[in-house]
C-alpha cells in the first residue's frame, strides 16, 4: 500500500529550519494599551502584594482595602500569590521578577536602570538609606564604606566612596527628594 502526502510540513519543523522566509516582528510595548483604569487596577493589586510581603494584615482583609476580587489579584500577581488551595493561606513570594526602574549610583550622580529582581531593589533601598544618612551626619563615613564597598547589584557595582558623595551633595547632584518618584513619564 503506497501513501502519498500532499499536505505542508507541521508549523514547528519549520520554525526550526533557518532561512529567508522567517518573518521577525517587533514586539509592541507591553502597556501600550492598558487604560487609565486598568493601569490603576494593576498598581493597587502591586499595593496588595507589598503589604502582603509586609504582613500588615490577612489576605482578605488587604483585598477589601486596595478594593480588588481574589480572582482580580490572581490575575496580575500571578505567581507571586501562593497558597490558597485546600484551605492553605495566601501569601507572597519572597522575590519576584517584575520589571523595576531604579535610580543606580554612579560616580556622575544617580542614573535610572531596569532590574528584574525585588532583592536587587531591597538592596538599592538599604543603599539609599544609609546613604541618606551619612549626608544627615548619621553615620561615619568609616562605616558607609565598609558596608558597601565592593558590593554589585545587576552586575554593576555600587558608588560607594563617602568623599565623593558629600562632594556630590555639597554640588547639589543629588537630588534626594526625587529619588523615591516614579521614573515614568507623565500621564
Amino acid at each position: 500500500m503506497l501513501l502519498l502526502v500532499t499536505e505542508r510540513p507541521h508549523f514547528r519543523s519549520m520554525s526550526k529550519r533557518k532561512g529567508a522566509d522567517k518573518i521577525i516582528k517587533r514586539r509592541s510595548v507591553r502597556n501600550s494599551r492598558v487604560t487609565e483604569r486598568q493601569q490603576a487596577i494593576h498598581e493597587r493589586a502591586l499595593a496588595l502584594l507589598s503589604d502582603l510581603r509586609r504582613h500588615e494584615d490577612s489576605y482578605t482583609k488587604l483585598l477589601r482595602k486596595h478594593r480588588l476580587s481574589s480572582r482580580t489579584a490572581r490575575k496580575h500577581l500571578g505567581r507571586d500569590l501562593l497558597g490558597g488551595t485546600g484551605g492553605k493561606r495566601v501569601r507572597a513570594s519572597k522575590a519576584d521578577r517584575r520589571v523595576r526602574v531604579l535610580m543606580f549610583p554612579k560616580s556622575f550622580g544617580d542614573v535610572p536602570i531596569r532590574t528584574r529582581n525585588s532583592r536587587d531593589a531591597t538592596t538599592l533601598s538599604e543603599f539609599f538609606h544609609d546613604r541618606d544618612k551619612l549626608l544627615r551626619g548619621k553615620l561615619s563615613a568609616f562605616d558607609f564604606e565598609a558596608k558597601w564597598r565592593g558590593v554589585r547589584i545587576a552586575r554593576q557595582e555600587l558608588f560607594a566612596d563617602a568623599g565623593a558623595i558629600l562632594g556630590m551633595a555639597d554640588a547639589e547632584l543629588l537630588k534626594i527628594e526625587t529619588l523615591y518618584a516614579s521614573t515614568r513619564g507623565a500621564r
